[in-house]
């Protein structure tokens, strides 16, 4: 009997090292990856900030599969309103409980950031609220103030199994030119290049991309009234970022019912004001599918004479 308690008893601490092993390995699994997705600090900190820096604006997306995308936004030649240049893409992580954030560049290009592809930068984060997000360099202790751009699902807009929920999607706009309204007959022709996307809230959420519901079709008249609205702008209604996003906010309320009312958004995606054919063709070749729709045919690889 004394021989069977003791093996009970051995057995037992076995069974208490094993559960405190298995524990300690679900406490480091849980640890891992870029941040918990049922943390409110996390699901805060995933969203689109932009960063000003003299006459560039810089756009980074931080996502909840722990990638992140930074893009430079700089004035174009003949207006004050933005358009794409740089772009960077890599991974970001929490660290020590939230208190640092760790932003790995692994491609893209030399932007005003400082950020070269293949180093990771280190800060800490100094204030996080719905307006800002303020971080620290950790070695050079040079602060950065990064505005929200708009707000993310919170923290109930998650499933039962606590994965976030799609409650949006994007439909992409077909890229327009309308010529602007002249003030004088001698005022210089203008157009103005503009692409735009709607962010449609989706009229049921869902847990994966399979499950979203196909977009609304765009309705045929929905152009014709973006094309009417912005060639009865003069070139000084539109000449400065801040009169353009007033015009988008007016226009959301325009194109609003085209998707019964479910419209979250317009987002600006590039805009250019052209003064020259130069600017016009910068702003076409970024959109190859629809050069013939612009009448301009991509130039084709001179054949070597036949023999």
């Amino acid at each position: 009997m004394i021989i069977i308690a003791i093996v009970k008893k051995l057995m037992m601490k076995k069974i208490k090292y094993l559960f405190s092993a298995l524990l300690l390995l679900s406490v480091l699994f849980s640890c891992s990856g870029s941040g918990d997705l049922q943390d409110p600090f996390t699901l805060s900190l995933i969203d689109d900030w932009r960063f000003s820096y003299r006459r560039s604006m810089i756009i980074m997306s931080i996502k909840a599969n722990g990638n992140w995308e930074s893009q430079v936004r700089q004035m174009g030649h003949f207006s004050e309103v933005v358009q794409k240049k740089g772009l960077q893409r890599g991974t970001w992580e929490l660290a020590e409980k939230n208190k640092y954030l760790k932003i790995t560049v692994e491609t893209g290009d030399e932007i005003e950031t400082g950020w070269e592809p293949g180093n990771t930068y280190q800060y800490l984060i100094s204030s996080l609220t719905e307006e800002k997000l303020v971080l620290v360099k950790e070695d050079s202790g040079a602060e950065t103030e990064w505005l929200r751009i708009k707000g993310k699902k919170s923290a109930a807009a998650s499933s039962a199994d606590g994965a976030p929920l799609i409650t949006e999607q994007k439909i992409d706009l077909d890229p327009l030119i309308v010529n602007l309204k002249k003030r004088t007959p001698y005022s210089k022709d203008r157009q103005i290049c503009i692409s735009l996307s709607v962010i449609e809230t989706l009229e049921k959420p869902a847990r994966t991309t399979e499950e979203m519901p196909e977009p609304l079709p765009v309705h045929p008249s929905l152009r014709d009234n973006l094309v009417f609205y912005f060639s009865s702008l003069e070139y000084n209604e539109i000449k400065n970022f801040t009169k353009v996003k007033d015009h988008i906010k007016s226009l959301e309320k325009i194109i609003n019912p085209y998707f019964k009312g479910r419209l979250k958004e317009l987002k600006l995606n590039n805009i250019i004001v052209a003064g020259s054919r130069g600017s016009l063709e910068e702003f076409i070749i970024q959109y190859p599918d629809q050069m013939e729709r612009f009448n301009m045919i991509p130039s084709q690889p001179e054949q070597p004479p036949e023999q």
